[in-house]
């Protein structure tokens, strides 16, 4: 009979062969944290929370896909366009949202 904290399923069971036959070991599954966005803190859509990002588990394919949500990314673009078209100069940007209007900038 297996021990009491093995019986869970966070445990996961791992089949080894061996000259003497098969035995089993357990291990702990290591789960992942919520991916949350960088300036509202909150949970993105789209990404994938486990440890290893497999190939079915892509991130999202737009600017800012997966480290912002996508209102907190329509709010850094309008940022950006507004210093870009010089109706806002950059020293007026919020210091939490200036690396991703720079980074924004960089990129166009």
């Amino acid at each position: 009979m297996t021990l009491p904290r093995n019986r869970s399923n966070s445990v996961r069971r791992i089949y080894k062969r061996t000259p003497k036959g098969a035995t089993v070991h357990y291990r702990r599954i290591r789960k992942g944290n919520v991916h949350a966005c960088g300036l509202s803190g909150a949970r993105l859509q789209g990404v994938s929370s486990e440890r290893s990002l497999h190939k079915g588990a892509r991130r999202p394919n737009r600017k800012f896909g997966g480290s912002l949500s996508s209102a907190a990314a329509s709010r850094v673009i309008v940022i950006a366009t507004r210093v870009k078209e010089g109706a806002m100069p950059l020293e007026e940007v919020n210091l939490k949202m200036l690396p991703y209007v720079k980074r924004y900038l960089a990129s166009k």
